[in-house]
């Protein structure tokens, strides 16, 4: 009888413990949201203000990235569906070839998608810069070359063959890059 007390306890405290550290987790994503939104709703305002946007352009800049998102969200939900699926298929007992044709198909999806996704981006990036003047046309420009030097400086360039060189490290994060072409017999 002692035992099973004894264990009962034992299973209610290791239970409370992990309900605790789940509860403390969600707790920690809780509070890195607002952090998150106030930290965009800064840049949002150090750009308008850079820009010098008046208040009618601020409503209209707002509507073209609000239509934007909408196109772009079931883009990158179908991308992101896309991803689950190599990570499953990976996961499957498939012989390896079949596993990797089926891997390729969906990269194959997934590279029209981003397409897909960039001429989104490109076309409200043209909608925006329409309601612009010709001094915050400059500015934006300045503004866009400043933001490449960044990227570059924290970015090196990228092998000549790609994002999947001989130095990529995307594979560790889940996601491995196609395999080359088959070689030619000869």
């Amino acid at each position: 009888m002692k035992k099973i007390l004894s264990m009962l306890l034992l299973s209610a405290v290791l239970t409370i413990g992990s309900t605790q550290a789940i509860a403390g987790e969600s707790a920690d994503n809780i509070q890195q949201k607002p952090q998150k939104e106030q930290q965009m709703m800064k840049v949002r305002e150090s750009f308008e203000k850079r820009l010098n946007l008046t208040e009618e352009q601020k409503t209209k800049a707002k509507k073209i990235h609000q239509k934007g998102a909408k196109q772009m969200k079931p883009v990158m939900k179908k991308i992101g569906q896309l991803k689950q699926e190599i990570r499953e298929i990976k996961k499957s007992e498939l012989d390896e070839s079949a596993k990797q044709d089926k891997i390729d198909k969906k990269f194959e999806e997934i590279r029209k998608l981003d397409k897909k996704a960039h001429n989104i981006r490109k076309a409200n990036g043209k909608e925006f810069e329409k309601i612009l003047t010709d001094t915050q046309k400059a500015e934006l420009k300045k503004m866009k070359a400043e933001g490449r030097k960044r990227f570059e400086k924290k970015h090196p360039p990228r092998s000549p063959f790609g994002m999947f060189g001989p130095d990529f490290k995307g594979g560790e994060k889940g996601i491995f890059p196609p395999p080359p072409p088959p070689k030619e017999e000869k």
